[in-house]
């Protein structure tokens, strides 16, 4: 029972990002275990990630504290820590096809559903809150990796429109889409399809991502229909 208040009290706290460049190693190579990691762990988060979506938060403001929101690709769960610092007790969904551990907060609810059945989606959702529309639909979701780069950012993209199209029955008219997604040759098929359905789109790097990474996070701005 004290080490569960000792994590609550923490995750109650309010989040300090400590956005700066990872330290390199003597011949150039970022450890593995980076400050973002090690300060995750220390706070009791699930995973550095969340330090991604502070940041973008902190440059954005995407996330309101009246916003009803869903994560999608949401385990671990870190995102949805971060999303709960910023919307206290308004609703959190998160939805993956991994089981997520459970929060203690009663506000954040996680199924366990593949996206792309909307049917079931909608049904689960639903029995949630009262619509099965969101005001903002946040992903952190990446694919299997390969370790060939072309291939796996191939995936990225093509797992992005998917949720772009996700987002066409999921999200409200005019409200925002947070991706990300591996960036190379094949990123263009993602920001036409981003085009064609929102008003404006900017790639965003946080500095908690690694040097190394190819990945980028791309807010889309005021779906239009």
């Amino acid at each position: 029972m004290a080490k569960a208040n000792r994590i609550q009290n923490r995750q109650n706290k309010p989040i300090k990002t400590g956005f700066h460049r990872k330290k390199k190693t003597g011949r150039g190579n970022f450890v593995v275990q980076d400050e973002f990691a090690i300060q995750a762990q220390k706070a009791w988060y699930r995973a550095r990630s969340i330090y991604k979506l502070l940041e973008i938060q902190e440059r954005f403001e995407l996330i309101k504290p009246d916003y009803v929101v869903l994560d999608v690709g949401c385990a671990p769960g870190s995102f949805l820590q971060g999303i709960r610092n910023i919307v206290k007790q308004n609703t959190i969904v998160g939805i993956d096809l991994k089981p997520c551990k459970p929060f203690s907060h009663k506000n954040i609810h996680t199924i366990v559903w593949d996206i792309f059945d909307y049917n079931n989606v909608s049904q689960a959702v639903t029995q949630i809150i009262w619509s099965d529309q969101f005001d903002i639909i946040t992903s952190d979701i990446a694919p299997n990796t390969t370790g060939r780069k072309d291939v796996d950012q191939y995936a990225s993209v093509e797992l992005n429109i998917e949720i772009v199209q996700f987002s066409d029955r999921f999200l409200k008219k005019w409200w925002n889409l947070l991706l990300k997604v591996f960036q190379w040759e094949d990123f263009n098929d993602l920001t036409q399809q981003i085009k064609k359905r929102f008003t404006d789109m900017k790639v965003y790097k946080p500095r908690a991502c690694r040097d190394s990474s190819h990945e980028v996070y791309v807010i889309c701005f005021e779906k239009k229909a």
